[in-house]
Formats: C-alpha cells, sequence, structure tokens
C-alpha cells in the first residue's frame, strides 16, 4: 500500500533540452555539479508514496525553485540563469535566451511542472508533502557564506531554527512538532557516517534554507510540507563517487534511500 505523499525532486534533471543545446556552454560536469545530482534515484519512491514528481532537465535550464520573474540577468540564478552558482556560464559568449525563447522554456518545462504539481495536490488524503534536494558540502561562491560546510540534513519549514513561525516570514508549512520529529529521526539514521567535511550538525531546521519557492508557494494549504535539503558529503566523496564517470556505487545510492525512507515511514505513520 502507497503512502498519502506528494515527493517533489525538482533539481534532479539530466538533460539539456534541445531548443538551448546550440547555444549551452555546459560540459556534463559544470550542469551535473550546478544540480542537485543523483536525487532523482536518491529519493526515488515511485512504488512506495502516492505521487512523485521528477524533473528530468537540468537546474540550469529551468528553475523549477524559482518565481518565473525571477530571471537573469537581474538574478544570475534565477529560474533562467546566466550562471551557475560555481559562477561558470551557462549559455556561450555569456548570453541570455531571447524573450521567445525564454517563454518557450518557461511554458514547456516550468508551468508544466507547476500545473502537474497542482493537479496532485488534490488528491484526497494526502498527508505530507516533500520537496527533496541536495546542497553542497561546502556553500558555493554565490553565498554570503561561501565555503561554509554544511549540516548533513536542512529541514525547511519557513520557520526558525526550531521550526517555529520567524518575524519575516509569519508563517510555517508545517507544525514545528512535525519537523522536530523528522530532524531526530535524520539524527539517528545519519549519526554514524564515515566523512571527509566535519559539519556543524547531522541536522538543521531552516539553517542554511528554510525554505525555496516551492515551500512558499505549496506550502500552509492544510497539507504539511517540508523542504529537505541532503549534503552531497554523504555520497560525492572519493569512497562513493567516480568523478571521471560521475556515478555514485548503487549500494551507497540504495543505502541513502534506504534511510530517508525510513524517516518517512515513520513521520507519516505519527500523522
Amino acid at each position: 500500500m502507497k503512502l498519502p505523499v506528494l515527493v517533489s525532486i525538482p533539481h534532479g534533471g539530466w538533460k539539456v533540452a534541445d531548443e538551448i543545446k546550440d547555444a549551452w556552454a555546459l560540459s556534463e560536469r559544470d550542469a551535473f555539479h550546478d544540480g542537485d545530482p543523483l536525487t532523482a534515484r536518491i529519493y526515488d519512491f515511485h512504488d512506495r508514496v502516492e505521487h512523485q514528481l521528477v524533473m528530468e532537465f537540468y537546474r540550469a535550464v529551468v528553475d523549477l525553485n524559482r518565481s518565473p520573474d525571477d530571471i537573469a540577468p537581474a538574478n544570475p540564478d534565477g529560474v533562467i540563469k546566466s550562471r551557475t552558482c560555481w559562477n561558470v556560464p551557462v549559455y556561450r559568449q555569456d548570453t541570455l535566451p531571447g524573450a521567445e525563447l525564454v517563454k518557450s522554456l518557461l511554458d514547456r518545462y516550468y508551468y508544466s511542472y507547476h500545473r502537474l504539481l497542482e493537479e496532485k495536490l488534490k488528491t484526497s488524503g494526502l498527508k505530507l508533502i516533500l520537496d527533496c534536494h541536495s546542497m553542497a558540502a561546502q556553500s558555493p561562491p554565490i553565498e554570503k557564506d561561501a565555503g561554509a560546510i554544511r549540516p548533513l540534513v536542512c529541514l525547511g519549514n519557513l520557520g526558525d531554527e526550531n521550526g517555529e513561525i520567524e518575524p519575516v516570514m509569519d508563517r510555517i508549512t508545517c507544525e514545528p512538532s512535525l519537523i522536530r520529529f523528522m530532524a531526530e529521526e535524520f539524527k539517528r539514521v545519519f549519526a554514524n557516517e564515515d566523512l571527509e567535511v566535519d559539519p556543524p550538525a547531522v541536522a538543521t531546521m531552516n539553517v542554511p534554507f528554510n525554505g525555496g519557492y516551492i515551500t512558499r508557494r505549496y506550502g500552509g494549504r492544510g497539507i504539511p510540507l517540508v523542504q529537505i535539503e541532503m549534503s552531497r558529503a554523504l555520497y560525492l566523496n572519493k569512497a562513493s563517487f567516480d568523478e571521471s564517470t560521475l556515478t555514485v556505487g548503487k549500494s551507497r545510492i540504495d543505502d541513502l534511500n534506504s534511510k530517508v525512507w525510513k524517516v518517512i515511514s515513520k513521520t507519516v505513520a505519527g500523522l
């Protein structure tokens, strides 16, 4: 029996859209490291949850976790990007798609995903929405804390470090007790990892990320929503990752999948 959960994986893509291939400047490696690599496999629960949505195109093609009007050059890391989070040009000669192409990209890839997400949210009986991501082990150059080591897991509900409402957002997308429970469960499953970095914590709430556009747009509709950010220190490391082929051993992917599922299934059991 499938759990009443909707899983969204907006940055796990691995394709370049045909419309921009001639102008595309990113190597496979650069596109891989700009997105949330391998999250389509790490969070693959399609046979265990009611709904699972996966974006197949790279984050640098169209970023589903941005507002549709948040476009480069005003924001180089917007929905349509000029540069990756590692400050690498996305397009040849550092140019951008014209207005007509931008509209086409948004219509074909961005709005279609969000329409499908809206449709699935109407499913009766849903108990939990999870927006699933990974994050670089250390903050990339575009962040204010560039180079800072991140926790192994960061959960977001638009709140503060305890999951409570904070003044700026003035709302949360799930009860503090739920996100705290999930944080404690993630601490359990990732308590004994052999890492190449020394993270400041195993699991945090809303630090460094309290939730992106998807969390803000779809949270607070009566169904608890939590954004999950998993550090790539857990799988893009010397023990598991082959940089030459951009692959991670199946056993490591399966292990991460199993550990995340333990948290999800225990969380839903308590709802």
